[in-house]
């Protein structure tokens, strides 16, 4: 005999058309309306119970997965950040700007003591040159 899709709920008539193989008898039906109410008794509580659980992890998991992705999108974004790009070359820039001036600074600095050094030099020259002799 082949019975498939037993429900325990089926009824008599229901029975006979899924096993037109051959007649069905009244013992039979009920043996296997018993069987499958005892493999359902078995089996449901702990389906139930994985079924709840599985729902859990798979709400766990899409939690985890949400938080991966938004921290990628947000590294991603501040790694193709344009207007960071632009700031960071920009730094590089004004540093050997930065550097040239110093260097020009310092040589103007130098220039300028030395004029300075010359200046006190001809002062020197120049009040001795107007300072009367002393003739003996």
């Amino acid at each position: 005999m082949t019975y498939s899709l037993i429900n325990t709920k089926m009824s008599t008539a229901e029975v006979t058309e899924i096993s037109s193989e051959s007649p069905v008898k009244p013992e039979d039906l009920k043996t296997v309306q018993l069987l499958a109410k005892g493999v359902m008794e078995i089996y449901e509580p702990p389906l139930a119970t994985l079924n709840t659980h599985l729902k859990e992890l798979t709400e766990k998991q899409e939690a985890v997965h949400n938080m991966i992705s938004s921290e990628r999108r947000r590294l991603e974004d501040l790694q193709n950040d344009a207007m960071l790009d632009a700031l960071l070359a920009d730094i590089a820039t004004n540093k050997e700007k930065l550097t040239s001036i110093t260097n020009s600074m310092m040589t103007v600095h130098k220039r300028v003591q030395s004029l300075q050094v010359r200046a006190a030099n001809v002062e020197k020259v120049a009040k001795s040159k107007s300072q009367p002799k002393p003739t003996s």
